[in-house]
C-alpha cells in the first residue's frame, strides 16, 4: 500500500523533468517522443493516485466498521452463563430492543460479533451454546459423547 506513495511522487517527478525539457526542444522528432513520455508518467500517476484513493476507501470503511463495533461491544460483559462456561452477554438495560443472547468469546476478542446458537444433542441430551462462525462449542448441561460429530473445542 505504502509502496503507491513515492512511484506516484516520482513519475510526476518525472513528467515534470520532461514538460521543462519541452520547451528546449527543436527537433519536431525528439519532441513527439518527449511528448509520448511524458503522457505515460501521467498515466502513471493518474494510476496510483486511483490506487491511493482505493486504499483510502477500504481504510476509512474498516475504520468506521472498528468505530461502530467499539460502540455495539460496551453494550456486553464477559459472564459465567454456567458453572465454568463464559461467553459475552448483552448487559442489563442494553438490550435495545433485541432478545437476550450471547456472543461467541473467540469471536468477540477478534472483533466479530457472533450470536451463540443453542443446541440439545442427543444421545446424551446435551445441551450446548454453539458459534457457527469460529466452531466453538460450550456445553451447558450433560455430557459429550462421540456419536455427538465434531471434536469438542472446550468448555471456555
Amino acid at each position: 500500500m505504502v509502496a503507491e506513495i513515492p512511484m506516484g511522487i516520482t513519475a510526476l517527478k518525472s513528467a515534470f523533468d520532461i514538460a521543462k525539457g519541452l520547451k528546449d526542444i527543436d527537433n519536431a522528432a525528439r519532441r513527439n517522443a518527449a511528448v509520448i513520455e511524458l503522457q505515460e508518467k501521467i498515466l502513471a500517476a493518474q494510476s496510483a493516485q486511483t490506487d491511493l484513493a482505493d486504499i483510502v476507501g477500504t481504510l476509512k470503511s474498516r475504520v468506521a466498521e472498528l468505530e461502530a463495533w467499539n460502540t455495539d461491544k460496551q453494550r456486553y460483559e464477559l459472564k459465567e452463563i454456567q458453572t465454568g462456561v463464559t461467553a459475552y452477554a448483552l448487559k442489563d438495560g442494553k438490550e435495545a430492543g433485541e432478545p437476550a443472547h450471547c456472543l461467541c468469546p473467540n469471536c468477540y476478542t477478534n472483533n466479530r460479533k457472533k450470536i451463540l446458537q443453542r443446541e440439545v444433542r442427543s444421545p446424551g441430551m446435551v445441551r450446548m451454546l454453539i458459534c457457527h462462525y469460529c466452531g466453538l462449542e460450550l456445553i451447558q448441561q450433560g455430557q459429550r459423547h462421540p456419536e455427538h460429530g465434531k471434536a469438542h473445542r472446550g468448555r471456555a
